[in-house]
């Protein structure tokens, strides 16, 4: 059945990488490793990106933060995101991304978390509009790879200054820009400024892709025709419903999008996860991770306050397949 699109998104370009719904899969410190970029990517994600890295611990040739850039043969495009404040830095930093395989290198301007802002990174950017362009051209000066950054609305409700500071790295040289409608005082806090994104959209010729609040079908579409952005980076909302995508692409097709999976589907798509994480980190890592993934899987589903509270336990793969099989499809929940 068809389902008219009142949206006029048709698709856009990062390099040479093109976007028929600009569907993305926003970076997320401890989320976004390559197993659920994989399951994401599944059910219609158009691009993955990794977890932030250190540009600094990349030059410094630091192993773990070298496994954040895991990448799939399958994964094309994907893009690797760097943080940092210095431009050398990130100069030295973005040829061994491109090294690695990657296609698309970006750079955060929208970390809220004191640590990374308290040196001068993610969105402490924000403040400085000309050492974020000088960062922009120094990458760009030493890579082929598009480069493109993510963003906030502003540092607080006072310095809302998404707009010109996106005309700015626009001029520095950024293939597209993503815009989390929140300050970076809000945190995820309070709701984003859909009105901001557009004018962003507004000011500026390149791709802009929203983010922000984008948890289901009727928000996404709401984030599309209140901006008119071209994309949209989806993050807390694809955690524990990856076919989020899936939606957004057949009513962007103009076809209904299917119902969502039963106890079955989820139970299957909870154990790709689980076992796509303990190829990558060995079981007991990888139990410690699904402790903190496996509760979204669970949103929705009768008796979800128990099953959550059994992930804190979640000690080998066993356990996994037994906490599956409560809510799978031999449950009686």
């Amino acid at each position: 059945m068809r389902q008219e699109s009142p949206t006029a998104q048709s698709g856009f370009r990062i390099g040479l990488h093109e976007f028929r719904h600009g569907l993305s899969l926003a970076p997320m410190a401890g989320n976004t490793n390559l197993a659920y970029r994989r399951l994401c990517r599944r059910f219609g994600a158009e691009l993955t990106t990794t977890e932030m890295v250190s540009s600094k611990a990349l030059v410094h040739g630091d192993g773990k933060s070298l496994q954040y850039l895991e990448k799939g043969e399958e994964e094309n495009p994907v893009a690797a995101q760097v943080f940092g404040m210095e431009p050398e830095i990130l100069a030295g930093a973005a040829p061994q991304v491109e090294a690695k395989g990657f296609h698309i290198l970006d750079l955060n301007i929208g970390c809220p978390v004191p640590k990374i802002t308290g040196c001068g990174g993610g969105s402490a950017l924000l403040k400085d509009p000309e050492l974020a362009a000088d960062c922009v051209r120094a990458m760009k000066e030493s890579t082929s790879l598009p480069v493109t950054v993510k963003i906030r609305a502003g540092w607080d409700d006072d310095n809302k200054n998404a707009p010109s500071f996106a005309e700015e790295m626009q001029e520095a040289g950024v293939s597209a820009i993503t815009v989390h409608g929140r300050t970076r005082e809000q945190k995820y806090k309070g709701t984003a400024d859909l009105d901001l994104i557009r004018r962003v959209v507004e000011s500026v010729s390149i791709p802009v892709l929203g983010n922000g609040d984008i948890l289901d079908l009727d928000s996404a579409k709401r984030m599309f025709e209140t901006t008119g952005c071209a994309g949209l980076a989806i993050g807390r909302g694809a955690l524990g419903r990856p076919w989020i995508f899936r939606d957004i692409a057949a009513w962007l097709s103009g076809e209904t999008p299917p119902p969502e999976p039963d106890l079955r589907e989820r139970a299957e798509l909870l154990l790709e996860l689980g076992r796509g994480i303990t190829q990558l980190y060995g079981e007991d890592r990888g139990m410690k991770i699904m402790r903190r993934l496996a509760p979204d899987f669970f949103k929705g589903v009768e008796g979800a306050p128990l099953l959550r509270g059994r992930c804190n336990s979640l000690e080998s793969w066993a356990d996994l397949e037994e906490l599956a099989a409560t809510f799978g499809p031999d449950s009686s929940l």
